[in-house]
């Protein structure tokens, strides 16, 4: 790459005025501006928090959920021992059936509960069932933005805005809550959720033509989730934070309360399904969110005008240099890889001929040596086909072609061409493949995202000894997914991103006898794209890595 001196000269003054005027202006901006920059941060920061309490009571509730779930049988010829079960734990104070006719039949009832006429068992269970066949409680509910319940039987409305009073809602159980989880719950064949008001919590389970309810001690729950708040290990707000009904009744503070703390909240937040009639509000102290300085942003600004002109010129020299040498090592390996082609098909045609013979002859030792080769060449094919996309991606060429595939049968065949190899080193390989018959997609480029990251297992997990490989749909998103996991030392968060840049590694002692060119993420997270997918690491695995491959079933134009 070449640089003319008059086109050197038009690029270094664009360099050096741009910045100058990009650096006036956001002065100019940023002092006319500060008061309301700092406001809409002092709301972000007061959303966050009303988002992190509201997540940790309904993830704590959900979690409760799933215990009581678990304290039951599928089996419908079960519905007494189901109810006798539930009816054990110490914060359930009646236990009752219901049938879509009306009939109640009571399995357990403790004596410790009065409730009020409107909160009966019979008019519960009527107006119960008649939300669940509003809602269409029979099939599973998915969240799209991942909560753990879904509100049904009443109008959008309802959720969106605040009510005037307490009133009765059902809430679901949403499916593929625990998807990205480390320890995914159980999941079972009936539905289940909440029917409550602001202050009575119901627990039911359809079970075919019956439905279990649960009575559960408001007081003994609500103590067991406030004790969460705030969350273990999060140091306490300088503000106040309160939870409260709807209705006005307060039920739980916490926070240091400083100074000007007990004026009026400046930020509430309707709590989510199934908490709908509880209100979050939080009050900042008077020094939790100190004014705006002028002096810094003049300073600042004054000093990087002073500072641009200097370090345009050198960073310029600097870019132009490296530019030339990455082009030169871009140019030669993509050379010397496309130079390796031939040779190396020769290698796998000649190694095929022999492998046959070798079979006819019945010389397993052979057979074996020869196996070994087969291998070697197939992952050197690898690693060239890595550089030769990552060359088209550098020049925006690297492209797919979908077709009509099984995404189960293509797996596979991917993991078929490393069966051999893992299982020499002692890999203990699952598969579980529940993939689309028929979707839309480039095999090629699937294989090689595979092979990419079952590569890095073999690579990096070989301590873990185990891997996982699973194929799952989900029709009414219309995506496919390729789930990948080990039992390796796993991925930092830090590198959580980083990792899918090309030339990456993860920290030197994973660095020690591990070959391979550091681009194989990056060219599988370019494919997937192009797919109109993704590729991903899953935050909260924690026994590893795992990564996700998302497809779309029919891939954008």
């Amino acid at each position: 790459m070449s640089f003319k001196p008059g086109r050197t000269s038009i690029t270094l003054t664009l360099l050096v005025i741009t910045p100058v005027a990009l650096l006036a202006w956001l002065g100019t901006y940023l002092i006319r501006d500060a008061a309301r920059s700092t406001d809409n941060a002092r709301q972000a920061i007061l959303a966050e928090r009303l988002f992190v309490a509201n997540h940790q009571l309904l993830h704590d509730l959900r979690q409760f959920t799933d215990d009581l779930d678990n304290l039951g049988s599928t089996d419908a010829n079960d519905v007494n021992g189901s109810g006798q079960r539930l009816g054990e734990h110490p914060w359930v104070g009646e236990v009752w059936f219901s049938s879509p006719s009306g009939q109640i039949t009571f399995t357990i009832d403790k004596k410790i509960f009065s409730p009020v006429e409107e909160a009966l068992a019979a008019p519960r269970s009527s107006a119960l069932w008649e939300q669940l066949k509003a809602g269409g409680s029979s099939s599973s509910h998915a969240s799209a933005d991942s909560q753990p319940f879904t509100l049904i039987g009443h109008p959008p409305d309802v959720v969106s805005s605040k009510p005037r009073k307490a009133m009765w809602q059902t809430a679901v159980k949403t499916a593929h809550y625990h998807l990205l989880s480390k320890s995914p719950a159980r999941i079972h064949a009936f539905t289940s959720g909440w029917h409550v008001s602001d202050g009575d919590f119901i627990y039911w389970r359809r079970m075919d033509d019956l439905l279990l309810c649960a009575r559960v001690d408001s007081s003994k729950l609500s103590t067991a989730l406030f004790a969460r708040l705030p969350i273990p290990g999060m140091e306490n707000y300088p503000g106040r934070l309160t939870l409260s009904t709807i209705t006005g009744i307060p039920l739980h503070g916490w926070g240091r309360s400083l100074q000007g703390s007990n004026s009026d909240p400046v930020a509430r937040v309707l709590c989510s399904a199934p908490l709908t009639q509880w209100e979050l509000a939080y009050t900042p102290a008077y020094n939790e969110f100190p004014k705006p300085y002028l002096f810094p942003i003049l300073l600042g600004v004054g000093s990087g005008c002073l500072l641009v002109g200097a370090l345009a010129w050198t960073f310029f020299r600097e870019n132009a240099r490296e530019i030339r040498v990455a082009q030169q090592r871009v140019s030669f390996v993509n050379q010397i890889s496309h130079e390796l082609k031939t040779p190396l098909t020769n290698i796998r045609l000649y190694t095929e001929m022999a492998s046959l013979r070798i079979e006819e002859a019945g010389d397993s030792i052979g057979m074996r040596h020869l196996g070994v080769v087969e291998t070697e060449v197939a992952r050197l094919d690898r690693l060239i086909q890595n550089v030769l996309n990552y060359a088209r991606q550098q020049r925006d060429k690297l492209t797919v072609q979908p077709r009509p595939i099984s995404l189960d049968h293509v797996v596979e065949r991917a993991v078929k061409h490393w069966r051999l190899l893992l299982e020499r080193k002692g890999f203990e390989l699952e598969t579980k493949l529940l993939g689309p018959n028929e979707m839309s997609a480039d095999p090629d480029a699937i294989e090689q995202i595979l092979g990419n990251l079952i590569s890095n297992v073999d690579k990096y997990a070989k301590y873990g000894k185990w891997i996982s490989i699973r194929t799952e749909q989900e029709l009414e998103k219309g995506i496919a997914r390729v789930i990948v996991e080990d039992r390796g030392p796993g991925i930092p968060t830090s590198k959580r991103r980083s990792v899918f840049e090309p030339f990456e590694r993860l920290r030197s002692d994973l660095d020690e006898g591990v070959s391979g060119t550091g681009i194989g993420l990056t060219i599988s997270r370019e494919l997937a794209e192009l797919h109109g997918g993704s590729l991903e690491v899953c935050p909260n695995y924690k026994d590893g890595a795992r990564f996700i491959l998302t497809l779309p079933l029919q891939p954008k134009a």
